[in-house]
């Protein structure tokens, strides 16, 4: 796991070393370990470096080609390389260091962009080849690792985080206003997009190559579904079996110390209890808060760790400052925070007390089928899991009515509900899939928004971008259409949350069930046998049948990664929140009205959201420099208290 980052200059100016050196350490959390840069004219890679695979200096990074040809930099891991290293060796090649970089970069030398079907890893890298003046880029399947990028005809930057394509001097801040209409609609920038106008994010499973001054971003993965319908139930489960324990052993392979998040959920405690097989002596993690019994589940985990044999560690996180927390979390994030991404991080607090490697359970809900509403919309019933992790019950009709009066005035209202009662007939698959998923907030007709923003949207609606995934996901079952979406929709967005949370204080996050291996295996099980009786991830309960407590196995009250932010921001810091929304900073931010942002303070409704963007908006957007000053020492303090050392100095190659 690391941070690169690189410039490639389309003009054929020369790369500044300096710009180059900004880039790199603007991501230092991601590499505390060793840095390089290497500049070539008009090229410039470098990296940061978290030390897991071959911990020597043989795996520092830029990495040269024997024969100087091609240079590579290289975030994540490539968990086969000992079998394709030893199928190269078979061919002849000789290797000087025991990492899957260089092994990567032979391949790529010998197959060239072919070789990616080989590769079971999550991993965003780039490839400069010298001879054919031509940059390749590639972003893992699942998009378990990130890759950015953003040109202006004449400069190309690519990085880790968007923090290292704005150190560029020529960089510029502003809103992307379609990226934030998404979010309004479903929480997370759809297509490429990110917050940032100019800034995109490359898809999972696609290629990138710049070329002759042009950029090429084509898919080189997807999803095919090829139901085996004569497989039974046992020979299923059976050859699951197989594949996951496959997928934990490789996932497992660190130099560096390696434990697993356990949550008490199904999906965390089957990769903690195969982890355990694989890495005896392993040490578990998972945290509690003391405010009901709603955000503890600590139990679970503990009776799994009990049955596993791990050294298990337990965190009752007490609230940070939240006037500190929550800048430091958006600064790493890049985008407003959620309640997830606080959970998330006091996660990563412990885990990196004791370990840099941490196994988690992201992925079995998407692939296996997990959440409510898959059922609800796929099979026409609901799931055996109440809420499915995607949210808790209604709030109470009168306190929304109320809120609804105030914020879109009397005639107003008449209008939100004619919309909602015409919308009511003939209602498709999709349109259930986006009522119980997103907001349904179309940013160019929301009154909380003020007139100048909606007409910077232009009549842009997300519903087109965010339903693409379900409705051409290349299957007729509708249950899988479900899960395809969520695959490709959703789950991107946690998987941002969990690697900037993780990387923030340098510890490694791992995906075992987000093996493409895992994801193609169930595109070939019809639902019916991939869910029978209605029962959410059955297959993953029978492989784990005798390897897991019966009160996990049969567990049905499984929720979201709970954090209690609306009583934090309604109690110990609602003095914080008010001195922020109110401020004339925010209220004249020109994006929500201020009517409406006094309406949310005085309700208490929106008040995390609206807090989150206005920090978003400080940090990235004003470069506050006190508040990015505090940022970083608050990081220092955090870092000091899991006992991270300091950065070493950089080095500079040249070709």
């Amino acid at each position: 796991m690391c941070g690169i980052a690189g410039i490639v200059n389309l003009n054929g100016q020369p790369v500044g070393e300096d710009a180059l050196v900004r880039m790199r350490d603007a991501m230092e959390h991601r590499g505390p370990d060793d840095s390089g840069t290497w500049i070539d004219g008009a090229v410039g890679l470098a990296h940061r470096r978290l030390s897991i695979l071959d911990l020597s200096s043989l795996g520092h990074q830029p990495m040269l080609s024997p024969d100087g040809r091609m240079a590579i930099v290289l975030n994540g891991e490539i968990f086969n390389f000992v079998e394709l290293r030893r199928e190269l060796e078979q061919r002849g090649h000789v290797f000087r260091s025991e990492s899957d970089t260089e092994v990567l970069l032979r391949l790529w030398q010998v197959e060239g962009a072919s070789c990616l079907d080989k590769l079971i890893g999550m991993y965003g890298f780039a490839i400069w080849d010298r001879d054919r003046h031509r940059l390749v880029a590639a972003r893992d399947r699942a998009g378990i690792k990130p890759f950015y990028y953003m040109s202006d005809g004449s400069t190309f930057l690519f990085g880790s985080e968007m923090k290292a394509l704005l150190a560029h001097p020529d960089a510029r801040a502003r809103l992307d206003a379609r990226g934030l209409s998404d979010i309004l609609f479903n929480g997370y920038a759809l297509e490429q997009r990110t917050l940032l106008d100019g800034v995109h994010s490359l898809p999972p499973g696609h290629l990138l190559v710049v070329e002759d001054g042009r950029i090429d971003v084509r898919p080189y993965w997807s999803v095919e579904y090829r139901y085996d319908h004569a497989r039974t139930f046992e020979d299923t489960v059976a050859e699951l079996e197989t594949l996951l324990d496959d997928a934990v052993r490789m996932h497992c392979r660190s130099d560096a110390p390696i434990g697993a998040h356990l949550s008490g959920g199904l999906d965390s405690s089957t990769v903690a209890a195969l982890s355990a097989v694989h890495r005896p002596g392993l040490r578990t993690f998972s945290i509690r808060f003391d405010d009901g019994p709603a955000y503890d589940e600590s139990a679970y985990a503990r009776a799994v760790a009990r049955r596993i044999g791990s050294t298990h560690e337990e965190l009752t996180p007490k609230p940070l400052a939240l006037e500190r927390l929550l800048p430091f979390l958006i600064h790493h994030v890049e985008y407003p925070a959620t309640d997830t991404a606080i959970a998330y991080f006091n996660a990563t607090r412990l885990a990196r007390r004791h370990v840099t490697v941490a196994l988690t359970g992201h992925g079995g809900d998407e692939v296996f089928g997990g959440y409510a509403a898959q059922f609800e919309v796929g099979l026409g019933r609901a799931g055996d899991e109440p809420h499915g992790g995607m949210g808790r019950g209604p709030e109470p009709a009168w306190k929304r009515l109320a809120f609804l009066l105030r914020t879109e005035g009397v005639l107003g209202l008449p209008r939100r509900l004619l919309n909602r009662l015409s919308s009511g007939g003939g209602r498709t698959p999709e349109d259930d899939w986006i009522a119980r998923h997103a907001t349904g907030i179309i940013a160019h007709d929301s009154p909380a928004l003020t007139r100048s923003f909606r007409k910077q949207v232009a009549g842009y609606s997300p519903v087109e971008a965010y339903i693409g995934a379900f409705r051409n996901a290349p299957t007729d079952e509708l249950f899988d259409r479900c899960l395809h979406h969520d695959l490709r929709t959703y789950l991107p967005s946690l998987l941002h949350v969990e690697d900037r949370t993780s990387m923030a204080l340098s510890l490694e996050s791992r995906v075992p069930l987000l093996d493409h291996r895992l994801i193609e295996f169930a595109a070939t099980v019809p639902p019916r046998t991939k869910v029978p009786d209605n029962r959410s991830k059955q297959l993953i309960r029978a492989v784990m049948r005798n390897r897991l407590p019966d009160e996990v196995l049969n567990r049905r009250n499984k929720g979201a990664f709970p954090v209690p932010v609306a009583e934090w921001t309604a109690g110990p810091f609602a003095a914080f929140a008010r001195s922020v929304l109110l401020s004339e900073r925010t209220l004249d931010r020109g994006v929500y009205r201020p009517a409406w942002i006094r309406a949310c303070v005085d309700s208490g409704r929106n008040v995390f959201g609206l807090l989150s963007f206005e920090i978003w908006c400080r940090l990235f957007l004003d470069r506050d420099r006190e508040l990015l000053d505090d940022v970083r020492a608050f990081g220092h303090e955090l870092r000091q208290e899991v006992g991270l050392r300091s950065v070493p100095a950089a080095r500079l190659q040249h070709a």
